[in-house]
């Protein structure tokens, strides 16, 4: 089976990520039956503080509402808690629709190291390091389990720039605050 990270609610948690804008009764329609016909999610609008805006950005780094796909314990695919060892071992030996697990989940934490190199996702990378040791066990090749590297999205002209990250921010974030879920 395909296994995906979601949003859940905790007080305290913040969720580092990208925002994309998406237009069209099209494209919004197919979200919702993907998300939350077939998935299950309940959907959210969250306050989204862009990390860095520029003046080719079209963005001005204020906070803008941005539509979030959250899981709760009643969606039927709902996992929950589990030892680590045990995700990990799924991970490492399953694929889903949209591709093998290891893919997703190396993926997201190369992310995390590029793109946020200041904050830090302990169980994201124990996870990934534990994937990692059961694929090298299986003598399973980790390229040919990412397939080919995708194209980055280029955001603005400072895409070059390593950015410091600053938690700053986190004053202005509401209390109703997301973090992905345990993998």
């Amino acid at each position: 089976p395909g296994r995906v990270a979601t949003l859940v609610e905790e007080k305290d948690g913040i969720t580092w990520g990208c925002a994309f804008q998406v237009s069209g009764t099209l494209a919004l329609d197919y979200l919702r039956q993907r998300e939350c016909t077939l998935g299950g999610y309940l959907t959210d609008y969250i306050k989204f503080f862009p990390r860095l805006a520029s003046e080719h950005s079209g963005i001005s780094g204020e906070a803008f509402p941005a539509l979030v796909y959250i899981a709760t314990p009643k969606n039927d695919l709902w996992i929950g808690e589990e030892p680590i060892v045990e995700t990990a071992r799924q991970i490492a030996q399953c694929r889903g629709p949209s591709g093998h697990n290891v893919e997703y989940l190396v993926r997201l934490a190369v992310f995390m190291r590029e793109e946020l190199p200041g904050a830090s996702d302990e169980h994201l990378f124990e996870l990934e390091g534990l994937v990692r040791r059961f694929v090298a066990e299986a003598n399973l090749s980790i390229g040919a389990l990412l397939g080919s590297t995708p194209r980055r999205i280029r955001r603005d002209s400072h895409e070059n720039v390593r950015r410091h990250v600053s938690f700053e921010f986190t004053s202005r974030v509401p209390e109703k605050r997301l973090r992905c879920l345990h993998i």
